[in-house]
């Protein structure tokens, strides 16, 4: 299935990196040839400079604005939600509102009980922030979010997950919550690929509402 991502919300690439610089100094003690008369110079020698990089996670971001939804918007695969545009999903309005696109390293760092993939594949964390428009309080556990691409659908767990989704409690009428959902997903298949949401039970009558992955 085509799937066209439409023009996305400003975002903030943001990346760290460590470098460090080693320095030598040696001093030398020099005698000389006349006895009785010693002389102490210092010389400075540099070693050779040593960079060091250590990647830090790369993490697509964007402004969020808490906004009603429009209840038609993202219903179509080949229209999805910018990223921190909001979308209807049931009874909550939901925006994407940042993505871990190779979150390996920190789905490992999370737990020691997290499993590394088969090279080709890596795990995917999605950053949502939802806002309840129910009556009542309600826990986000109910949500299901998947990744598409064409006719592949990924919705397998990652494991232990920072923040996860599936750990937020019940959410005031009108409050909100901001969690993680993770999932692993072939390499290959990262482009081009789609963040679709429903609520649980609700996938038999394709009630989804689909949105950006960068």
């Amino acid at each position: 299935m085509p799937s066209v991502i439409a023009a996305l919300a400003p975002k903030k690439l943001l990346a760290a990196a460590g470098i460090g610089l080693v320095g030598l100094t040696s001093l030398t003690a020099c005698t000389d040839a006349n006895p009785g008369e010693d002389t102490a110079t210092e010389t400075t020698a540099e070693a050779g400079v040593e960079e060091t990089t250590e990647a830090a996670p790369v993490v697509i971001e964007c402004d969020y604005v808490p906004a009603e939804s429009d209840p038609t918007a993202g219903q179509s695969i080949e229209a999805p939600l910018d990223m921190c545009a909001t979308g209807k999903v049931d009874t909550w309005d939901i925006a994407v509102t940042a993505v871990e696109v190779d979150a390996t390293d920190t789905i490992l760092a999370a737990d020691p009980s997290n499993q590394a993939l088969d090279e080709g594949s890596q795990y995917f964390m999605i950053t949502v922030t939802g806002i309840n428009r129910s009556d009542a309080a309600a826990a986000p556990t109910d949500l299901l979010i998947g990744v598409r691409n064409e006719a592949w659908t990924y919705q397998s767990d990652c494991g232990i997950v920072p923040n996860d989704l599936n750990e937020v409690g019940a959410v005031a009428p009108g409050e909100s919550f901001t969690a993680n959902r993770c999932v692993p997903i072939e390499t290959e298949k990262i482009e081009g690929a789609i963040i679709e949401m429903a609520l649980l039970n609700s996938w038999d009558v394709e009630k989804y509402t689909y949105y950006a992955s960068a």
